[in-house]
């Protein structure tokens, strides 16, 4: 595997009798649209934020929630993937329906069906702590005190309805990072989804880990990794 040199722009391939048809949402990272194609490679819609657009999801009714770029400012998250600004939604004209500035909220999130919304946060965990997790390699410029991962539900006001701490259902022996990361962080959550009982799946790139948490509990009900 290796990145390409070449970079085509458009539409490379389409074979209509494997496709289910449909429109395909697209933001490029660091940049400031949000694209809306078609299996012809169309652009249909585009949504422009001054804020740029990392990540984005399309609503149901037609709105766009997305995250918006990291500021420029020093803080304990910069240059970490999937770092960003905060939640915007736009309408489908471009106009803001709803924000949420929050550097510390990163990668994954979701709009739920009783309008509130569910998002991974970083936390920084006690210096304590950091000492006692285990594994990745060692920089002169790591932190004393590491990040760790939240998921939290807002509602439109923004006030924290649930959360969940990833550290506090973790095992120092057995979560361990990965050697080829740095530690940073303890578990960099890259996604957050609702299973159909309500509870949280989860995904961890710095430990290798998948799991199914239950939400009244905080418990793990299925692990799989490191």
């Amino acid at each position: 595997m290796g990145w390409s040199l070449h970079h085509p722009h458009g539409l490379i391939y389409h074979a209509p009798q494997y496709c289910y048809r449909g429109y395909t949402l697209f933001a490029n990272l660091r940049g400031y649209d949000a694209n809306l194609v078609d299996m012809e490679g169309r652009i249909c819609h585009r949504w422009h934020w001054p804020g740029g657009i990392n990540y984005a999801n399309l609503l149901p009714n037609g709105n766009l929630l997305f995250l918006s770029t990291a500021p420029e400012e020093k803080l304990p998250m910069t240059g970490i993937g999937g770092h960003a600004g905060g939640l915007v939604e736009l309408d489908w004209d471009g106009n803001v329906v709803w924000e949420m500035v929050n550097p510390w909220v990163h990668h994954d999130f979701q709009r739920l069906g009783n309008g509130n919304t569910l998002a991974l946060m970083w936390e920084e965990l006690s210096s304590e702590m950091t000492s006692q997790v285990k594994g990745g390699f060692t920089t002169p410029d790591d932190p004393a005190q590491m990040l760790g991962d939240v998921v939290r539900e807002f509602t439109l006001s923004g006030e924290v309805v649930h959360e969940w701490k990833a550290w506090e259902h973790l095992n120092f022996d057995e979560d361990v990072i990965c050697p080829l990361e740095g530690r940073r962080e303890w578990t960099h959550g890259n996604s957050i989804n609702v299973t159909a009982d309500g509870d949280y799946l989860v995904s961890f790139r710095q430990t290798s880990t998948v799991g199914i948490v239950a939400k009244d509990s905080g418990r793990f009900t299925w692990k799989w990794g490191p």
